[in-house]
């Protein structure tokens, strides 16, 4: 598996986590701080790799 699929996965998978309904606002905070640096890692390795 590519380093840019695993991060694609964890991206997705955090967007989904975020959206539980029993989240602690405090919780949704961190994860989505977890949530931008695997979006941004997605948008370097898709440059990187000129993946459209």
């Amino acid at each position: 598996m590519t380093e840019y699929k695993e991060a694609q996965i964890i991206k997705h998978a955090l967007q989904y986590y975020i959206n539980r309904s029993d989240a602690d606002k405090k919780d949704v905070d961190t994860e989505k701080i977890l949530l931008n640096k695997y979006e941004e890692k997605v948008e370097r390795l898709k440059c990187r790799n000129r993946i459209k």
